[in-house]
């Protein structure tokens, strides 16, 4: 079985089912499919990637207001992060890897992800030094990229 972040598709969808259903939430073959999609990638997609992808590697035709509707649920569930890299469309990621930070070039909207503990310890010092109770956080630095400079 193939594993991603220490866990296989199949539990993950296993687990997001039982949640889905505890909620009061329908699921649908759609919304497993989307899911796989986002599993199973190493890139931030947008929604219209997402259908194309589904499609292809699926022969499943999910419309992108499905595809929309869906993603909005999944960030409701705070199963999912969006990202806009400043050309207004958001592009989306599994929240089962572990937390990291973006660089996103003005350009040509490569995205790159970091971690930095010193980054991370330097924002819940700044969240105790105010009295305040860090929860989650994003962080975007823009610049060029590389290939761009």
């Amino acid at each position: 079985m193939n594993k991603k972040h220490g866990i296989t598709f199949e539990t993950f969808l296993k687990n997001f089912k039982l949640h889905v259903s505890k909620l009061g939430f329908k699921n649908s073959i759609q919304k497993d499919y989307i899911l796989k999609i986002l599993f199973y990638c190493d890139e931030h997609l947008t929604a219209e990637q997402i259908a194309h992808k589904v499609k292809v590697e699926y022969n499943i035709d999910v419309g992108i207001a499905t595809v929309y509707r869906t993603v909005k649920f999944f960030e409701d569930l705070n199963l999912i992060d969006s990202l806009d890299v400043g050309d207004s469309v958001k592009r989306y990621e599994l929240k089962i890897a572990e937390h990291h930070d973006h660089l996103v070039c003005t350009s040509c909207h490569k995205i790159i992800e970091f971690t930095d503990e010193v980054i991370e310890e330097k924002q819940e010092d700044i969240a105790k030094e105010n009295n305040f109770i860090l929860k989650d956080h994003a962080m975007i630095i823009y610049g060029l990229c590389e290939d761009c400079q």
